[in-house]
């Protein structure tokens, strides 16, 4: 990955992160809190901390999430003062958690990162039934990547893009597709190791950091390998917001798909054999894949409206010019204002009949 400092937003701090799964070990929390100082950390993501009755450590200058009592596997610090706000966006989970962070900017509205700190805990060792669900969150990361700018935490899974050469896991490229599909990137050096197994098993990249290519820039993500207790390593990076404070929607202009790449990116059908849910998740993101690759995006912004089409367009073009025309005395203002009200009549009798469709097609079940 590339390390080469990046232009940031002006008064727009680093969110300066250390990753670590401590194993329930308290050396190792220790030996995270040690780094602390070195790295100068003010976010830091714990999976499977020490607990004590249910209830994680406490560290004097970081607000811990969740800050109620819950036997969960992560848990995130956030240094005091050191951003705008801090709030958990995501519903209780034992195995991961959402957190939304507000910087501080001088702008009217501050820009936000949210990082989702995860566990993905194996629970079912029968590798040999393929749509058997072998860990925790398998299921669960369509929510968290449509949640998150930012998702970090012990992924448990093997796979080619970060381990060459290495046998993929069950359901790992269920968790490359979603990936790919929301637009993210992995932030780190593919093939460099972050779990060395205390039974000498051979070390494998088993913590992970995705980041939102269009939302957030993440640089300097390397392991210190000095700060190992047990047998996961230290995780250090930085992320900052990477386009404005306020966020740009876009949608798609399904009118204007373009259907010949589309054929193209996708297999023939006699190549598609469905063998179970894995298989059916993959071929689903090879659809959305090409479906956005061949269909050009629209701005959303709040001055959208549904009921918007080319007639009122032409009609509002025509206003505009009749205006020009008489504001230079070219038109009288009679003109002007039969045009006008004919354009102002148009947009009510769309909009309503646009809310009069949707309420006529509205039930409980779609509310």
């Amino acid at each position: 990955m590339n390390n080469t400092p990046e232009q940031r937003n002006a008064g727009c701090p680093l969110a300066r992160i250390l990753q670590y799964n401590t194993g329930k070990s308290s050396t190792a929390f220790q030996v995270m809190q040690a780094a602390i100082p070195d790295t100068n950390a003010n976010i830091l993501l714990v999976q499977e901390p020490p607990l004590l009755n249910g209830t994680p450590p406490t560290l004097d200058d970081f607000d811990c999430f969740p800050f109620y009592k819950q036997a969960c596997r992560t848990v995130t610090y956030v240094r005091k003062k050191a951003f705008k706000s801090t709030s958990v966006i995501s519903e209780p989970h034992a195995n991961f958690l959402v957190v939304s962070v507000t910087l501080h900017s001088k702008d009217c509205k501050p820009p936000t990162i949210n990082i989702a700190n995860c566990y993905n805990r194996l629970q079912n060792r029968n590798w040999r039934t393929r749509d058997q669900l072998t860990h925790s969150l398998d299921p669960l990361f369509h929510e968290i990547f449509a949640l998150a700018d930012l998702v970090a935490g012990d992924m448990n899974k093997h796979y080619s893009r970060w381990e060459a050469g290495r046998q993929p896991s069950q359901w790992a490229q269920n968790l490359v597709d979603i990936c790919d599909a929301a637009n993210f990137r992995l932030a780190k050096t593919p093939n460099t190791p972050t779990s060395y197994p205390i039974n000498n098993n051979r070390p494998a990249m088993l913590d992970l950091t995705f980041f939102n290519q269009d939302h957030v820039t993440v640089r300097n993500w390397h392991t210190h390998l000095q700060h190992k207790a047990q047998d996961h390593t230290l995780i250090s990076y930085q992320a900052w917001p990477k386009t404005g404070t306020h966020p740009e929607y876009k949608g798609y202009n399904w009118k204007n798909t373009n259907w010949a790449p589309i054929a193209e990116l996708l297999p023939a059908p006699e190549e598609v054999k469905i063998r179970d849910e894995q298989d059916f998740d993959h071929l689903y993101h090879l659809i959305l894949r090409a479906l956005r690759i061949g269909t050009p995006t629209r701005r959303v912004t709040k001055w959208s409206r549904p009921w918007w089409d080319p007639n009122l367009a032409e009609m509002r073009r025509i206003k505009n010019t009749t205006f020009r025309e008489f504001r230079a005395g070219r038109t009288d203002k009679h003109t002007y204002n039969r045009v006008r009200n004919a354009y102002l009549w148009a947009i009510r009798k769309a909009t309503q009949d646009h809310w009069n469709t949707v309420v006529e097609n509205t039930n409980p079940s779609s509310l």
